[in-house]
């Protein structure tokens, strides 16, 4: 090659490496820049609600409550528009006919006008026309009755209301850690313990053997407290609904389900699907504690539970004499209320009855029933020899197996 040809060459080569790379440049230049990532969002910290002091720290009726800021009154009223849910339950259970339930209402007049009993079924002072300044001789039977200027007739009325376990030194109690309300708030560990519940559903009297009331002590000694399955995982599961005034898909059911049902069996065995009239038939009855985590019945000792088998036609006519099998607690007729018997059921635990009849050979055959149902029943009428299951009301739990009458 001569030496104009080299020149003109090394001068072509020079400009297109020059120009190739101005080019790669600027592709480069024209690219956007890579993203940046945006640092991570600071969460605001929630402040911690105060803490309630002990709900029940002495004996109860509690002091009376002051009315916390931005609620109109401490009724159940009250609380009625933010959580209709939760009130509409509350005002079709046991817990809002505590004063006015005629069960409540014939036992009291049974023990007398004692704070023992009064003070659980209005559990705040405002809800007394009269408190106890002292008792005579130390009887707690025999309280001295004082006026109380803080009574309030409507909060009487609510037995166990919201303000009963939600309202403490002018706030309103929660379980949840966080939230805001038109109204202070304070969290309380102690709301959903079983030991709140032990507060009205565990009684000694003085002077007694045994509780009075022993529905806490009775869960605490079975597997259910060991399994670590408490009081409010029975009678206050969650239930779905409305979130209004609460911000949550799920809240406590506080109807306080107790359905008997759901805690006892009834088991029945035969030897035959037919009763031959003028023949011996014999049925076993097995009543099983498989769903309560305490004794059944539990609570008051003048509220008993009976078991009873009758053989009835297709009519529903009771054909022979009952079979039956009471599960109750016999006390003494004063205080200290000695315990002299108990057949109840504790946990997991059964009792079985036979039932044995001949039907009389003038019954018509066709279709029957052995029917074995559980009603409600007080200590008279345990005692009373006349007592009728077809005349004592609804029973609480019903059995039937078909039977053919020959």
């Amino acid at each position: 090659m001569s030496s104009t040809r080299w020149v003109i060459f090394r001068r072509t080569l020079l400009v297109l490496l020059i120009g190739g790379g101005m080019a790669l440049a600027a592709r480069k230049a024209r690219q956007p820049p890579p993203p940046v990532e945006p640092p991570p969002p600071v969460e605001a910290a929630v402040p911690a609600l105060p803490t309630a002091a002990p709900l029940f720290p002495g004996t109860l009726p509690v002091s009376a409550q002051a009315l916390p800021d931005g609620l109109a009154s401490l009724s159940a009223q009250a609380c009625n528009a933010c959580h209709g849910e939760l009130h509409d339950r509350w005002q079709d259970s046991a817990h809002a006919q505590a004063w006015s339930s005629p069960t409540f209402r014939t036992a009291l007049e049974r023990v007398g006008e004692t704070t023992g009993c009064t003070g659980c079924h209005l559990p705040l002072a405002n809800q007394h026309a009269r408190l106890a300044a002292g008792y005579i001789e130390g009887d707690l039977a025999r309280p001295d009755l004082r006026p109380n200027p803080a009574w309030e007739p409507t909060l009487m009325s609510e037995g166990v209301s919201c303000a009963a376990c939600h309202v403490r030194d002018g706030k309103v109690l929660t379980t949840r850690t966080e939230g805001q309300a038109p109204h202070p708030l304070a969290t309380s560990a102690e709301l959903g313990s079983s030991e709140h519940c032990a507060s009205c559903h565990q009684l000694t009297w003085p002077g007694a053997d045994k509780p009075l009331y022993d529905t806490y002590g009775e869960w605490s000694r079975s597997a259910y407290a060991q399994a670590g399955v408490g009081c409010v995982d029975c009678h206050m599961p969650a239930r779905a609904g409305s979130a209004t005034g609460t911000r949550f898909a799920a809240v406590p059911d506080h109807g306080f389900p107790a359905d008997p049902a759901r805690a006892l069996s009834i088991l029945v065995r035969t030897d035959a699907v037919e009763v031959t009239r003028g023949q011996p038939f014999v049925a076993t009855i097995t009543l099983q504690n498989t769903g309560a985590g305490h004794d059944l019945p539990t609570g008051s000792p003048f509220i008993g539970w009976r078991g009873v088998s009758t053989l009835r036609d297709a009519d529903g006519k009771s054909l022979v004499a009952p079979g039956l099998l009471d599960l109750a607690r016999d006390v003494s007729d004063a205080p200290p209320w000695t315990t002299l018997a108990d057949s109840r059921l504790v946990a997991g635990s059964e009792r079985s009855f036979e039932h044995r009849f001949t039907a009389d050979q003038k019954l018509k055959a066709g279709r029957g029933s052995l029917v074995v149902a559980v009603y409600r029943v007080s200590p008279a009428e345990r005692l009373d020899a006349r007592w009728n299951p077809d005349k004592a009301g609804a029973p609480i739990l019903v059995q039937r197996i078909p039977l053919s009458i020959l």
